[in-house]
């Protein structure tokens, strides 16, 4: 009997010292608010149609003109997940995706729970675009001034939002020697993409999940109400706004697709 109520005494002291612990760290295991976060793996590709595509591929646009893209940089900010209660979580501020490093991948934190949407700003939005100093940033971050290597016009005009750049023939059996070269940027041609997903995403505590956006670089050129002549209009550096650089970006807006 004496034993019994030792191992007793034992237990509630056990539960005791762990009640405690909990109210002062202000912790409970079994609340998914103060569990580990999970992993989120973004992994960003491109394709042509559909069909598989690198920097340096010589493909056909929708004109069937001959097409090579040398260069494909774009700004994405800030990334960001709705969960369930319909609030938008922030899991990355600025990222610059270089495609001729092929897939780009993004690794960051998430809470636990359950999220039915992403979404990310294609650019950068005004408050970290015009009047910015690069120097002001640590050499690492993408806005910096090696961090924005030929993606910065000037204090007033900002950052460029997308390089698509080139070289193409107007017909085929041509060589390609004519550049093409699209520089998108100003706070009017900021866009943001959107993706509901059909099924919700559930992070789990210590757990990755892996989600692959593509982007379909034939599409930046033509869409569904909207298309563009590469020997008509082969350039545009739009620092100070042009309409065939909102017409690019409005195409690269829907060029996206998802895969959870």
């Amino acid at each position: 009997m004496k034993n019994q109520q030792n191992k007793n005494s034992v237990a509630c002291m056990a539960l005791l010292m762990t009640s405690l612990f909990s109210i002062l760290s202000g912790c409970d295991p079994n609340d998914p608010e103060d569990a580990s976060p999970g992993e989120i793996l973004l992994e960003f590709s491109t394709n042509w149609n559909q069909e598989p595509f690198a920097l340096g591929d010589v493909v056909t646009d929708h004109m069937n003109h001959p097409l090579r893209i040398d260069n494909l940089q774009m700004y994405i900010a800030p990334i960001e997940m709705r969960n369930d209660q319909g609030d938008w979580v922030e899991i990355e501020d600025v990222s610059l995706l270089d495609f001729e490093l092929m897939n780009q991948r993004i690794t960051t934190s998430l809470a636990v729970g359950t999220y039915d949407a992403l979404r990310f700003g294609m650019g950068l939005p005004p408050e970290i675009n015009t009047d910015i100093d690069p120097a002001s940033y640590a050499n690492s971050h993408p806005l910096s001034v090696p961090g924005s290597a030929g993606m910065f016009w000037t204090w007033s005009s900002g950052y460029v939002f997308v390089k698509y750049e080139g070289k193409f023939a107007t017909e085929a059996g041509f060589q390609l020697v004519d550049p093409l070269s699209y520089h998108c940027g100003t706070d009017a041609s900021y866009r943001i993409v959107t993706f509901d997903l059909a099924n919700p995403i559930i992070v789990d505590s210590n757990e990755s999940t892996e989600i692959s956006l593509n982007f379909n670089a034939a599409a930046a050129l033509v869409g569904a109400d909207d298309s563009v002549d590469i020997v008509e209009d082969p350039v545009t550096h739009n620092a100070d706004g042009t309409i065939l650089g909102a017409r690019l970006m409005d195409l690269m807006d829907d060029a996206w697709t998802l895969t959870p």
